[in-house]
């Protein structure tokens, strides 16, 4: 399919009837259109896929006021948007037209014969028709806007690869009528069932039903740890054959010496954490025994004691006599003036009197220091752990480097990375040996699954023949399952390998565009993920910025436009053809710089059967895009913006020139009565 021509009324920014005829050419494909932010690229994406969709992007802002707001103010409801195309050698106009109040719209396609006349009559079915030459789920991703989220964006996650190939594979109608044959096969059970008084029919059915879905499961399942098996057993083989071409006797000693040094260092390493705890947890009571020991070094006799010493003649509390003395009364309760004899006697005896607390204070520091005098100084036990640490220490720096230096010697031993080939060795090993166990099971389950499914199909098929009328439906499930299992087969036959074609187009665009020597590979792990990276010159995984992730995603719909055109002339009857598809890019170099541009946009001129882009003056340039793929343009246009603003006004908002070819081009236009976009055709000598 090509588009030919592009008719707009009164749609988003495009006031009344505007025309795009498009490149259709072998040797001029390319149809460029320049259009600042804002100025209607996006409208016009979106005129092409409602017309033939009746959807728009995400991104499209309103999505449900697609009428010209001044055409709306002057009283116009209807806008529509026409395309003609070709297929098949055939040209079609596709039309749909809407209204604002109420909100509908209806699709109509002609054919135009050699006269350029319409045909006499439509087609019944259009959206069959459009379906037929551009699926609607391929169109997904044949309509790419660069800075939006219409369409792939530049996001790395691939986890929808799988959905797009079967998109393009048609997988999803033949998928859908494996459900709808499902449906009618369990309907005609019902039917054989209400021909069975014993209810037997229906517990064989429901037995069938289970032993088919375990057998398709198993069957799946079986597939996949296959398809597992044999890249293991690859992997093991290539080792295999890596390890042959080394000095084995020489090479076994010296591994077999690094492996012991491996466990001394690993016996080291644990000696040395134990040791490390150790010190920690003792820390605490080392401390405290070391603060000890110095109390305990403390010569109490140096301390004066004489006050004690002399207080010892009575046992008459001091705190008392200070208490009688300064209330003038003694404990009896008589008073005790300070002239009086008893006052004087008090006051002689307090001199001799007992301190109390200082009495207690030199108790507990004799009791004390007897205690200090024990505990052993923990000056020997610290440096004895302190020495153990020291020598793991040193222990575990003598092994690391005889190994690095063993390593070295054996890395020099006509062998890029011996440890990462015996490490692949024996994890394909272990990974070979379990998947051929899982294998050898899951075929004997399957051979199970059908001959308990073959014992079943004769049960029923018994039960059937009771009746004429439970023979008919038997008959028809049988038909019926059959058919089923021509779709089962068409689908595995078709998805086969698909992603792996893909993978090989994505690298190919990637090499012409010398993306800085990177590639594209499918990441290691669950072979259903559909995960693929970008990665360096060795094979490494490249942390990608939003550059790169985009051009991961415009290699994969390059792709898939490719394997599409492959796929045009199919002879499938069971699965929906391929498409030869036009390539619709909005702002594909958003993310890209001018000279990867440059060689992306020639790689897909050169690729595509019809491409259409459409960049700002930001993302095209004379001197790097349009270098690119200027031998490839045949038509080429100007979205004119009109504004109602002075020049004064709109001064530095973007560009207000175009320069294309040495010429210039009005981008915008001011003192307009209202603002619109126009399209006007930049001419062009080819």
């Amino acid at each position: 399919m090509k588009i030919i021509k592009l008719e707009i009324n009164n749609f988003r920014q495009f006031y009344g009837k505007q025309t795009i005829e498009f490149a259709t050419g072998d040797k001029h494909s390319v149809t460029l259109i320049h259009g600042e932010n804002n100025g209607g690229k996006t409208a016009l994406l979106n005129a092409l896929k409602w017309c033939l969709y009746e959807e728009t992007t995400e991104n499209l802002q309103d999505q449900n006021f697609l009428i010209n707001k001044h055409a709306l103010a002057k009283n116009v409801n209807a806008y529509s948007v026409k395309i003609l195309l070709s297929h098949d050698n055939k040209i079609f106009e596709v039309q749909r037209r809407g209204t604002h109040t109420p909100r509908k719209n209806q699709l109509k396609v002609f054919e135009i014969g050699e006269d350029g006349c319409y045909a006499s009559n439509e087609e019944k079915n259009p959206n069959t028709f459009i379906n037929s030459i551009l699926p609607k789920e391929m169109s997904d991703y044949f309509f790419y806007q660069g800075e939006g989220t219409g369409t792939l964006s530049s996001q790395n996650d691939f986890n929808h690869i799988k959905e797009a190939i079967s998109k393009v594979l048609g997988l999803t109608v033949a998928e859908k009528t494996l459900m709808h044959l499902t449906k009618i096969r369990n309907d005609y059970i019902k039917e054989l069932t209400s021909y069975d008084t014993t209810n037997e029919s229906e517990k064989q059915s429901a037995l069938k039903e289970k032993l088919q879905a375990n057998l398709e499961l198993t069957k799946k399942n079986l597939k996949l740890r296959t398809e597992e098996q044999a890249i293991a057993e690859s992997e093991y083989q290539s080792s295999e054959r890596a390890l042959a071409r080394f000095d084995k006797s020489i090479l076994e000693e010296k591994i077999h010496t690094r492996s012991k040094l491996n466990s001394a260092l690993k016996v080291a390493e644990r000696s040395l954490i134990e040791k490390k705890q150790a010190k920690l947890k003792n820390l605490p009571i080392w401390l405290s025994d070391s603060f000890c020991s110095r109390l305990a070094q403390f010569e109490l006799d140096k301390i004066n004691i004489d006050e004690l010493k002399n207080s010892h003649k009575y046992t008459v509390d001091k705190r008392l006599i200070s208490e009688i003395l300064k209330n003038h009364e003694c404990i009896c309760g008589t008073a005790v003036p300070e002239e009086s004899n008893a006052f004087k006697l008090i006051s002689d005896l307090q001199q001799a009197a007992v301190d109390v607390n200082l009495k207690r204070r030199w108790s507990a520091v004799t009791s004390l220091h007897s205690k200090l005098v024990k505990v052993s100084p923990p000056r020997d036990i610290m440096l004895s752990v302190l020495d153990e640490i020291e020598k793991y220490q040193d222990e575990i720096h003598g092994l690391n480097k005889d190994i690095e230096e063993l390593t070295h010697t054996i890395v020099e031993s006509d062998v890029e990375d011996i440890k990462k080939v015996e490490k692949q060795r024996a994890q394909s090993k272990a990974k070979n040996e379990d998947l051929l166990r899982q294998v050898t099971n899951l075929e004997s389950e399957v051979r199970r699954l059908t001959i308990d499914l073959k014992v079943t199909d004769e049960k029923l098929l018994k039960l059937g023949l009771s009746q004429p009328k439970a023979k008919l439906y038997q008959a028809l499930i049988t038909s019926t399952e059959k058919i089923s299992d021509l779709y089962k087969e068409a689908i595995e036959s078709a998805s086969t390998g698909v992603d792996l074609k893909i993978l090989a187009k994505m690298r190919e665009l990637f090499e012409r565009v010398a993306f800085n020597g990177y590639s594209i590979k499918k990441e290691q792990g669950n072979k259903e993920s559909y995960t693929w990276v970008i990665v360096d010159k060795d094979g490494k995984k490249v942390a990608a910025g939003n550059g790169y992730q985009a051009m991961l995603a415009i290699s994969f719909i390059i792709a898939l436009i490719q394997f599409s055109k492959d796929r045009a002339n199919a002879k499938q009857h069971l699965l929906t053809p391929g498409a030869i598809a036009p390539f619709i890019a909005d702002s594909i170099l958003a993310f890209i710089g001018p000279d990867n541009g440059r060689e992306l946009v020639k790689y897909i001129s050169e690729s595509v059967e019809q491409s259409i882009f459409m960049f700002s003056q930001a993302q095209w340039t004379e001197s790097h895009t349009d270098k690119g793929f200027r031998h490839k343009i045949g038509k080429e246009y100007n979205l004119v913006q009109h504004t109602i603003l002075t020049e004064d006004q709109f001064k530095g908002t973007y560009p207000t020139k175009l320069s294309v070819l040495g010429k210039e081009y009005d981008v915008v236009k001011f003192g307009s009565e209202f603002d619109k976009v126009t399209i006007e055709e930049v001419v062009l000598n080819v």
